[in-house]
């Protein structure tokens, strides 16, 4: 009896012991399914298995709960046009464990309900991008371009991204986002606006406005003035990359520097980039995105560990198969 008494309390449940914790997975619920045929499916389907298992082998879960699921989108209208590859990812979601203060169990614990600490590898999508698919933008798309925080760099022939700061939890900690693009010799499936390309859609546009608010006036004239002297410039000036102000779309004043707080890069996707003979199912890009909640080490623990688990080599020899 003394001995079970002792064992008992020895198995205690604490945040400490917890943290060190071999940790499960757990499949979640089946992803949605969207205009994708059945071939394509299969073919997909194999693909994020792969990827499920180059994680899996290279990567045990500590502290956590890990819940894995997969999602399938395929051609809409309402998204795109001349379509030339579906979307579909692998989805990691991090559930760290919790002693259960409830139970007079003291030795049970469970995996949290909710979590923003996740991981998303995704195919031929970047969703940073306001969804930009292996599809023209469709002809009635609000802007006609997509705004692209930063500009890519490459690191270790690979594109990273940037990261997002500012998004906040439930409970005030910080939840940031890191991004990566894994593609065909570091090549991107999207392209830059010239100035003079988004200057003539924005020009468009303020045409419109003016015409549904009942004709000209003073105010309009200022921004199409800004717009027809800056189609006055030089070619060279003209053919640089267009760098715009979050609030200054199409009340144009002016283009800014890269790196100003607040602007943009205006870009679209670049078909070029894609295979076109290769089935719907083929992946052509990779879009991984690790999210964290900081301030929580079973989280940045096992984020890290998963960003060695991925191999972003062997996700691009998966490109065009």
């Amino acid at each position: 009896m003394i001995l079970i008494a002792i064992s008992s309390s020895a198995q205690d449940c604490s945040q400490e012991l917890l943290a060190s914790k071999p940790g499960t997975w757990q499949p979640g619920i089946g992803g949605s399914v969207r205009n994708i045929s059945a071939t394509d499916l299969a073919k997909e389907k194999v693909v994020l298995a792969k990827i499920h298992t180059m994680i899996k082998e290279r990567y045990s879960p500590t502290g956590c709960q890990v819940v894995y699921s997969n999602a399938f989108s395929g051609a809409s209208k309402a998204s795109g046009k001349n379509w030339v590859a579906d979307n579909f990812y692998y989805a990691m979601y991090i559930h760290m464990y919790y002693c259960d203060q409830k139970s007079t169990d003291k030795s049970k614990f469970y995996p949290e309900v909710e979590t923003s600490t996740d991981v998303h590898v995704t195919a031929n999508a970047i969703w940073s991008l306001k969804e930009l698919f292996a599809a023209d933008l469709p002809d009635d798309d609000s802007r006609g371009y997509l705004k692209l925080e930063e500009r890519p760099q490459q690191k270790d022939g690979f594109y990273y991204m940037g990261e997002t700061d500012g998004t906040v939890s439930w409970n005030d900690d910080p939840v940031i986002e890191y991004r990566w693009l894994v593609t065909y010799d570091e090549k991107l499936p999207f392209k830059y606006f010239s100035r003079r390309e988004y200057l003539e859609i924005v020009k468009k546009k303020l045409a419109i406005t003016i015409q549904n608010d009942g004709g000209p006036s003073d105010y309009y004239s200022e921004f199409l003035n800004k717009i027809d002297e800056a189609l006055s410039q030089p070619e060279a000036e003209l053919n640089k990359d267009a760098i715009c102000m979050w609030n200054d779309e199409e009340r144009f004043t002016g283009f800014v520097e890269e790196g100003t707080k607040g602007s943009f890069f205006a870009v679209k996707p670049d078909l070029s980039y894609f295979n076109k003979k290769l089935p719907h199912s083929a992946p052509q890009f990779f879009y991984v995105v690790y999210k964290i909640e900081k301030n929580y080490p079973v989280y940045e623990e096992n984020i890290a560990a998963i960003q060695n688990a991925i191999d972003f080599k062997a996700l691009r020899a998966m490109l065009g198969k």
